[in-house]
């Protein structure tokens, strides 16, 4: 489960660096599903963000240390004080619970600074000069195109809900119910299905099936069932 989830994040991080310089076009955009936003989108599925955020910080510390190695200095020392006073620092907890950010429940970011695999994956957040992460953080932009763009290349067919649903909807069929009908008129055992359809694959990526639905997500459980249509 470890790789799947490295595998989906690397694949995610292609799809949102490669979309980035495409251009929308008439039938492209035609692909939407009614109701799409790309704000919405992201609510339901803050990795996106999250992934953004830490790719622009990666960017913009990448020029920082092209600048200081040019000018003959130690751009790792420097790092590694500038990492000392991000772990310290007073706006850490707000990072750590943003939800576009970290996203770890706030009891468990009271002593953030202490928990060793969250600071690594936090880390990654710490602009290299700046003193004020969290307000630089925020003020990233948002690639509302390259979030759009993710749901049509991966999204729609790996079964991501795209809006939240409402109140008629929530007796609809279950994603995990469609797609057990959907394998099963292909005659494709279904032993362990439900796992495999939470992790978002089979154990052959030969095998994999395309989601045929479009979602919405309960908002008070987080299920997903099919959009009236």
């Amino acid at each position: 489960m470890k790789k799947l989830y490295q595998y989906t994040m690397i694949l995610l991080a292609g799809v949102l660096g490669a979309c980035s310089s495409l251009e929308v076009s008439e039938p492209y955009t035609e692909n939407f599903p009614a109701g799409f936003t790309a704000q919405t989108y992201m609510q339901l599925h803050p990795i996106l963000r999250k992934l953004q955020i830490k790719d622009y910080v990666e960017m913009q510390n990448a020029l920082v240390k092209d600048s200081v190695t040019k000018a003959g200095g130690d751009y790792a020392a420097l790092k590694a004080s500038d990492d000392a006073l991000f772990a310290a620092s007073p706006t850490l907890a707000q990072i750590c619970s943003d939800p576009f950010m970290g996203g770890y429940p706030l009891e468990t970011c009271a002593n953030v600074a202490a928990n060793a695999t969250i600071m690594k994956d936090l880390a990654d957040f710490n602009f290299v000069g700046v003193a004020d992460d969290f307000t630089a953080l925020s003020q990233v932009p948002v690639d509302e195109l390259a979030i759009s763009q993710q749901y049509i290349v991966f999204g729609q067919s790996h079964g991501w809900a795209y809006r939240f649903c409402d109140a008629t909807e929530l007796a609809n069929m279950t994603r995990d119910q469609v797609r057990v009908s959907v394998l099963n008129a292909q005659g494709i055992p279904v032993d362990s299905l439900i796992v495999k359809l939470q992790e978002k694959t089979v154990d052959d990526p030969k095998k994999f099936v395309a989601d045929p639905g479009f979602y919405c997500m309960d908002p008070a459980t987080g299920a997903l069932h099919l959009v009236n249509q």
